[in-house]
């Protein structure tokens, strides 16, 4: 026996304590007493050596076995099913005491059935990650499984080829817990395979540079193939190629085509019978393009950028210009440029994709952004709630409700059958997003201001009732239950507008009207005119699609508001948003002003006057931007800068164009201020201080900086962070630890395979003015879960050997074989202690609270008896009970009649019996050793008194009597007798 919490046994200290206070300390009681401590004593120890943890120890001869099912890319399904086939016939060995689990892995390790006595694993339902080999993984789950008292087996089917982990150090975690690993080497995939397994090309080339691009291709037959080259998902080069069994090598001549960290991805194309994975028929790498800085300049139109294009030009600042459409889509190549300007672009020029590009490019790349107001751009070119608004420093909206007069909006929402369509690219139906259009154009709106919404099909319904915005929640939620309906019918629904939005209180009133289909015209551009003429309400027509009937654009120009032809239906919002800034008639300010510095910047150096200017769009400062340049009077923001995660962004409220900067074009500075502009984002041109890499430790991915001076000295306590972005644009942001002098390490997760770029930026130790920041790239190829590889044997002899295991190949009858050293199994005692206390504690209640007489035991045997109907009943002792009773009966008649009598009719003082005294004279009677022990008590007879007796005034009793009186009863009578008796029993 042994015991799991021996400190525990320390409570039986306690144990003289107990004796002490449960000793029988009277006499007529001692041996009940000695009962009732004795049970308590048991009780004691029971629930001491309970919370000891009492166990016994014993050899166990139960089996536990984990089977271990290698699920992973590298084991075709031929292979799986023969790994089943062999757990089922294993398990079908199994004794009744036996018990198995299986567990599958591949990257990852999954329990598919839990250690148990049933004979039959099932299917498995169990799907791993099978891109990689986790052994190890496998192995630690599988220890996990096994349960205390029996042997424990690990029994492992697998090719053995490891991708992730360390399997051996796993296997000593095993042997050290005395766990026996067999193993059942399974075969990988066969067949014909062609895969990239190199790509070699220099880290560094001068843009337009002419370099090699080296690729090894390995084959297991010959075949020919195509051999293409690309960079950021274009293609740049492609050749068919033959290719021989075993190594090919090939050399492209490539030149570079763009500045900055740059991937180039090489893929096979082989015949579809000659390749098994696909996963490795691809493999990227990277290379850093050098040269003169470059900036894209995005704008619609020539004239937005007429004078700043060559006004940076002379600035020696390189430019490529692009229309909005053009915007990069990936990352890659937005990343050849050291910042992007924007100018006078409306965010329904720019799809949702490119605002998310163009914000991580800042966020987490490190670029900068600089964009130039004009009557497109920031609340009136819809920039409210999107990406584009979150990377500025400054918000679309004015925060000062007395500047913007009371509006009413009324959105017209066609919800016929058509809206339920779905638009390429889109996941959500036309409807859908111009009920989220409406929402983010309420949104935009002041709580005093007024909206309501009107769907219509073939009749107009009023889903929202006109009604102040200040409940956002209760307009939203309505709008919410608009569902598609019939036909279309649009005069109706103007015809409704018409009676109800001139009667309104707002100052201005504007209604969008959104549709997707024809209906008849008769009516509705004069009711639109009408409207206008005499209320002032003005209208905007939103077409969906390439049908909108011809008349919706007389609509827009009856009713004095815009016409808008949307092909692109996820720019809803932001059409709706921008139409809305319009319709206030309060953000874009033309008048001639003054800007006024309120703060210091770089931007500024030099310069110490600005021209004025003649517009610009009311925006308001975030409240972490530094504001330059504000706009007298309302103190608008001109000019504002901010951090903007590891890049930095720039807002321009006004524009660069003859129309609200006709003086700025003419200054002498313009050129050297919009260069300043530009320099102020670019934040890495003089930071290369650190090198960085990834190296592959376990299967983990270690991001490696090494930070030095300008001088190569190292640098130590610096703190530095890096932001990983990953091929799909998500960016996580780790934080590198010191681990050497100079050197900083994190450790990362990477998901996808593909071209990742790394943001490592940071600065010294406090005191220091060291600041570093630096861009680099790396691939993640595909797994070597998919390389030309055999099953690895070695490591499966490795695993048995260190844990005397053994082979089992084609032998599933030895999974369960008792050969493994007896393991010695604890089988705690603790509930049945407790079970044992439980039943023990009413018994000494009994002992101590009951009392039992030879009349009790007599009584309940001759009541089994009768019951039963065998043998006769026990005679009970009659005389001497009734010999007692009567006495009992005598004292009691006694007892009642002298205190019955009343004190003036007593002859002589008697004691008065009270209900304490008269159970102390019972219970003395009854417990009386033998009823031949009391003496003689003969009947005292109380004469009745007389009349005279009764009339008699008696004389006051003397101290000295009265003490005597009350100092002892009076002899002879019944308590002077009794008192005797108690006397006589106690000597």
């Amino acid at each position: 026996m042994s015991f799991s919490n021996p400190l525990a046994l320390a409570l039986l200290l306690a144990i003289p304590y107990f004796i002490w206070l449960g000793w029988p300390r009277v006499a007529y009681r001692r041996r009940r007493d000695l009962a009732s401590l004795l049970l308590r004593l048991v009780l004691v120890v029971l629930l001491v050596l309970g919370l000891a943890g009492l166990q016994v120890v014993q050899a166990a001869d139960k089996l536990a076995v984990v089977f271990l099912i290698d699920e992973s890319d590298s084991i075709d399904q031929a292979a799986r099913d023969q790994a089943q086939k062999y757990v089922r016939d294993a398990m079908s060995k199994m004794s009744l005491e036996d018990r198995a689990g299986v567990v599958v892995f591949g990257k990852n390790a999954l329990v598919d059935h839990p250690v148990s006595v049933g004979k039959d694993p099932g299917t498995i339902a169990s799907a791993p990650v099978r891109l990689d080999t986790n052994i190890a993984g496998a192995i630690r789950l599988g220890l996990a499984m096994f349960p205390t008292d029996t042997a424990r087996r690990l029994v492992i089917l697998s090719d053995g080829v490891e991708t992730t982990g360390n399997a051996i150090e796993a296997a000593r975690l095993a042997a050290a817990t005395n766990v026996q690993i067999d193993v059942v080497p399974l075969q990988r995939k066969v067949g014909p395979e062609v895969l990239v397994s190199d790509v070699r090309l220099p880290t560094t080339v001068n843009q337009g540079q002419t370099f090699d691009l080296g690729i090894t291709v390995q084959s297991q037959v010959d075949t020919t193939a195509d051999l293409t080259v690309l960079s950021a998902g274009t293609v740049i080069q492609t050749k068919r190629v033959d290719l021989k069994s075993g190594t090919n090598n090939f050399v492209l001549s490539l030149s570079a085509p763009r500045q900055g960290f740059t991937d180039f991805q090489v893929r096979v194309d082989p015949p579809g019978q000659s390749d098994t994975f696909y996963q490795n028929n691809e493999l990227s790498g990277f290379s850093e393009i050098t040269g003169p800085p470059r900036i894209l300049l995005i704008s619609q139109k020539p004239e937005e950028i007429a004078a700043l294009l060559p006004a940076l030009q002379q600035q020696g600042i390189a430019v490529d210009v692009q229309g909005p459409n053009d915007l990069p889509i990936g990352l890659s190549p937005l990343a050849a440029y050291k910042s992007v300007v924007l100018a006078n672009v409306s965010a329904t020029e720019l799809s949702e994709q490119r605002m998310r590009v163009l914000q991580t490019y800042v966020r987490d790349l490190g670029g900068g952004l600089v964009v130039i107001g004009g009557p497109d751009s920031y609340g009136a070119g819809g920039y409210f709630k999107t990406p584009l608004e979150e990377t500025l420093p400054v918000e679309s909206r004015i925060k000062d409700q007395k500047r913007v007069p009371k509006l009413l909006m009324v959105y017209v929402i066609d919800r016929s059958g058509s809206m339920e369509a779905i638009e390429s690219g889109n996941t959500v139906t036309n409807l859908e997003l111009a009920k989220e259009a409406a929402r983010r154009s309420i949104e935009f709106l002041f709580p005093q201001d007024r909206a309501g919404v009107l769907s219509f099909d073939s009749n107009p319904q009023w889903l929202v009732n006109i009604q102040n915005v200040n409940d956002r929640i209760a307009v939203e939620n309505q709008m919410g239950t608009l569902r598609p309906g019939g036909g279309t019918d649009i005069l109706a629904a103007v015809t409704e507008i018409a009676k109800t939005v001139p009667t309104d209180e707002a100052t201005l009133k504007h209604v969008i009207l959104l549709t997707d289909g024809g209906a008849d015209p008769t009516g509705i551009v004069d009711i639109v005119k009408k409207m206008n003429s005499q209320y002032g309400i003005t209208v905007t027509a939103i077409g969906i699609g390439s049908q909108v009937p011809p008349f919706m654009k007389d609509i827009a120009i009856a009713g004095r508001g815009i016409y808008y032809n949307v092909t692109a239906t996820a720019n809803l919002p932001q059409i709706f948003t921008a139409d809305t800034v319009i319709a206030t008639r309060s953000y874009i300010i033309e008048n001639e002003i003054t800007p006024g510095q309120s703060a210091n910047s770089p931007i500024m150096q030099g310069i110490t006057a600005v021209p004025t200017l003649l517009g610009y769009v009311a925006t308001t400062a975030k409240d972490t931007a530094t504001v330059i340049l504000r706009a007298p009077g309302f103190d608008d923001p001109l000019l504002a800068t901010w951090q903007y995660g590891l890049g930095r962004a720039v807002a321009w409220t006004s524009d660069a164009t003859t129309r609200w900067g006709r003086n700025w074009t003419n200054w002498a500075e313009f050129g050297r201020f919009w260069s300043q502009v530009i320099r102020y984002t670019i934040t890495d041109a003089t930071t290369n201080r650190v090198d960085a890499r990834v190296e592959q430790r376990n299967g983990q991915s270690v991001l490696v900086v090494e930070a030095r001076d300008d001088n190569g000295g190292l640098l130590n306590s610096m703190n530095l962070d890096a932001s990983v972005i990953d091929p799909k644009l998500k960016a996580q942001t780790i934080k590198l630890q010191q681990v050497a002098p100079g050197r900083y390490e994190a450790t990362f997760d990477p998901q996808s395979e593909g071209a990742y770029f790394l943001r490592i930026g940071g600065t010294g130790a406090p005191g220091t003015q060291i600041a570093v920041a630096q861009t680099a790239g790396w691939v993640l190829s595909y797994s070597p879960e998919y390389r030309l590889r055999d099953t690895n044997i070695n490591l499966l002899d490795d695993l048995t050997r260190l844990t005397s295991g053994r082979v089992i190949t084609d032998k599933p009858e030895l999974a369960f074989d008792h050969t493994i050293r007896e393991t010695l199994a604890a089988t705690s005692l603790w509930p049945w202690l407790l079970l044992i206390a439980i039943l023990l504690l009413p018994l000494d209640i009994a002992v101590r609270r009951i009392m039992l007489t030879q009349s009790d035991v007599r009584r309940a045997v001759n009541w089994g008896r009768d019951r039963l109907g065998i043998g006769q009943r026990s005679p009970l002792p009659a005389l001497a009970a009734s010999e007692r009773i009567t006495r009992l009966r005598d004292a009691k008649e006694r007892a009642t009649t002298a205190a019955a009598t009343p004190a003036a009719l007593t002859p002589t003082p008697a004691e008065p019996v009270s209900d304490f005294n008269r159970f102390r004279i019972e219970r003395d009677l009854v417990e009386s050793p033998a009823p031949e022990a009391l003496p003689a008590m003969p009947k005292v007879v109380v004469p009745p008194p007389t009349p005279s007796a009764a009339a008699k005034p008696s004389a006051p009793p003397s101290a000295e009597s009265s003490s005597t009186e009350e100092s002892a009863p009076a002899a002879g009578s019944l308590a002077a007798r009794l008192l005797d008796k108690r006397k006589t029993r106690g000597d």
